[in-house]
């Protein structure tokens, strides 16, 4: 909870959309009109999650003034690479004139990345940085959303931007949580490398059997601690055939895998999407106490060797026989 210049109290943005997809796509798209008014544009909702070759736009929206169509990419955490690829592959893939990045944060990387294509791209298309916000203006006893201009073709805001090199708090917490977990697992020879994959709320560690599959310790979605089987292919008919023959032994998998009592398991097939995943889940958020986010980093640190003492030989007799 922070208090602004303007007396806005501001609140975790979750606290109004706990899961991007499911809450916040769809409320923004409902009320596209209150972003358009913090961009002076009006705007109409086409569709959501439009296809883009093998990809997802969140929103396709039109200016009704200028007739153009408008990407827009939207996530509820600081804004990373993945995004900012996502919204170039997107307003390209759909032809739109403007390209719009709604996000609580900006880091300045990124904010800088917009600020110079619009110089760049001589007004072919626009690219717009906008903060979401959620909290209190000053007496108010009810909360409410707004949106704030970053980047615009006007000009960039850097009040609204992470100064540079700063790592905000969560990024830093899931950094300390995680940096144990990656030294013991490559000490132990558990892979070569580590990076993150999805923002800094994971960390991959790649299969030897194959760079582009592998073994994943995340927080996701809300109270949600994870280990998980990554399954991506470039091939989305590969990808699911290995999903599924790996799923024929699911009970002799499961059974061999000592993940406690009780574990969640969730197979997870994905098929609008390029990937699977096979995982376990518990309870768990990063906003947890130190005595318990050592016991879910002991969990993960268990469980991963686990699943690749499981899925490796697997792994290398499916993809060796395609």
């Amino acid at each position: 909870m922070a208090d602004s210049k303007d007396g806005f109290e501001q609140l975790d943005v979750r606290a109004k959309w706990k899961d991007e997809a499911r809450d916040f796509t769809p409320w923004l798209a409902e009320n596209i009109e209150v972003l358009g008014d913090a961009l002076g544009m009006k705007l109409k909702t086409c569709q959501t999650e439009l296809p883009i070759g093998r990809f997802f736009l969140d929103i396709l929206a039109r200016e009704i003034d200028e007739d153009v169509a408008v990407a827009i990419e939207n996530q509820l955490e600081e804004t990373d690479l993945l995004h900012l690829g996502q919204l170039l592959t997107y307003a390209t893939g759909c032809d739109a004139r403007i390209a719009i990045w709604v996000a609580p944060e900006f880091g300045y990387e990124h904010a800088r990345a917009l600020h110079l294509l619009n110089e760049w791209t001589n007004e072919i298309i626009r690219f717009y940085g906008v903060k979401v916000e959620y909290g209190r203006k000053h007496g108010a006893s009810t909360a409410e959303p707004r949106f704030r201009v970053a980047v615009s073709p006007a000009g960039w805001d850097k009040e609204f931007t992470l100064p540079l090199g700063e790592m905000p708090l969560d990024a830093r917490r899931h950094h300390d949580f995680f940096q144990p977990l990656i030294t013991k697992l490559l000490a132990d020879d558990f892979a070569d490398s580590c990076r993150q994959h999805y923002g800094y709320t994971d960390r991959f560690f790649p299969s030897r059997v194959n760079q582009d599959f592998g073994y994943k310790a995340s927080f996701y979605r809300v109270n949600s601690a994870w280990v998980s089987l990554y399954i991506p292919t470039e091939n989305k008919e590969l990808d699911k055939q290995v999903f599924d023959k790996l799923k024929v032994d699911r009970e002799q998998i499961e059974a061999s895998v000592d993940a406690g009592p009780d574990p969640d398991w969730r197979w997870s097939r994905h098929n609008n999407f390029f990937y699977s995943t096979i995982s376990v889940r518990r309870d768990g958020a990063i906003s947890d106490p130190p005595d318990k986010l050592e016991e879910t980093r002991a969990w993960m640190l268990d469980l991963l060797p686990k699943f690749k003492a499981v899925f490796d030989p697997r792994l290398e007799d499916i993809l060796g026989s395609e």
